[in-house]
């Protein structure tokens, strides 16, 4: 994953190459498309409530889309692919702040 920010430290662009299972693939797609304009606390924020949702039965998060990968919920070894582009751009972003 490549992000580029803006001066406000908002995702201004990103770039993706997936190498995971479809629903990862499906995923990072779905992230992708939704995280231009975030930074890093809205990126956090997102990847807990889903992290919730596909754990604890939580509400759906608030992500454009996030509904298509429903069907993984019952799948927890999905999860972890689920949650990599989020985790991915977390870091990208831990080591611009570094």
């Amino acid at each position: 994953m490549g992000m580029m920010l803006d001066a406000q430290g908002k995702v201004a662009s990103i770039g993706v190459k997936p190498h995971a299972c479809a629903v990862g693939q499906a995923a990072a797609a779905l992230f992708s498309q939704n995280a231009a304009g975030l930074d890093r606390t809205d990126i956090q924020a997102a990847r807990q409530a889903l992290a919730t949702w596909l754990t604890d039965d939580g509400p759906q998060p608030d992500w454009p889309g996030i509904a298509l990968l429903e069907p993984a919920r019952a799948y927890p070894a999905r999860h972890g692919a689920i949650l990599l582009a989020w985790d991915a751009a977390l870091d990208a972003l831990s080591v611009g702040s570094n």
